[in-house]
């Protein structure tokens, strides 16, 4: 007899039971809204988010603030990857760059960033950059953070064992150092795209006349309950997608990683 525990280590049956519990929740939602316990005029229920999305996309306005949203989203992932890999590089493997910049990181990160929203609007107005801005970041520390991390982290042992072997700084790099921040940046990666969602989305309540943050902050004054819940699934399997794959990346890359001496 085995003594190995009985778990829900089986991919098959862990989604199972995640789709199981996904059924069950909106059946639920359903039904207590069919009982006349969720008052329509605050709340939704799941038949009338279908029929509203319905309506959404035949009205065509759902396209064209999506591609205004993704586009600023994009953007900011983008300048955030790009800064957040070079100044976690500079910052872990430089001694005196960590001491330098580190304090000013760690209280920029600490910062709720909303705080910033007056200054964003003076420096940047009502149109894309400041979108871009608050969303890179807010996106941003996680990427600097991780990639720090991981630099300061690598294996020295294992540097040093391929030094003694003749290894050049370019298979020490490709063999070594990649494989090992691959991971730290790909964990950052994906906290910063939840994050450069909701730099995006502060600035469209607050300040956009187009964009999905716009369109639900309309549709609530409206009181169109229904729509606001189809805009609000529209941003959630936005970022679950974008964080799926990333999730995906981290387990084909995260094999590459060295095992430690």
């Amino acid at each position: 007899m085995s003594d190995t525990p009985k778990t829900l280590a089986s991919p098959t049956r862990g989604n199972l039971v995640s789709l199981a519990s996904v059924v069950v929740f909106f059946t639920t939602w359903e039904l207590a809204y069919q009982a006349g316990l969720v008052n329509p005029v605050f709340f939704s229920a799941p038949s009338r988010i279908i029929q509203a999305a319905a309506e959404v996309l035949e009205s065509g306005v759902l396209q064209q603030d999506l591609s205004i949203t993704l586009t600023a989203y994009g953007i900011s992932i983008l300048i955030a990857g790009l800064t957040g890999i070079t100044l976690g590089l500079t910052t872990g493997a430089s001694e005196i760059a960590y001491r330098v910049f580190n304090p000013f990181i760690v209280s920029l990160n600490a910062l709720p960033k909303i705080v910033l929203m007056p200054m964003v609007l003076l420096w940047f107005g009502l149109g894309l950059s400041a979108k871009v801005f608050l969303g890179a970041l807010m996106a941003g520390f996680p990427i600097i953070v991780n990639v720090q991390s991981g630099v300061r982290n690598l294996e020295r042992d294992h540097i040093m064992l391929a030094r003694s072997f003749g290894a050049s700084k370019k298979v020490i790099f490709q063999s070594i150092v990649l494989p090992s921040l691959i991971p730290y940046l790909l964990a950052g990666l994906r906290v910063g795209m939840t994050y450069a969602m909701v730099g995006v989305l502060i600035v469209e309540f607050f300040a956009s006349s187009a964009g999905i943050g716009y369109r639900m902050v309309l549709t609530t004054q409206n009181f169109q309950i229904d729509a606001f819940f189809v805009l609000l699934l529209v941003v959630i399997a936005i970022i679950l997608a974008c964080t799926s794959l990333v999730r995906l990346a981290e387990k084909h890359f995260g094999r590459w990683r060295p095992v430690s001496l």
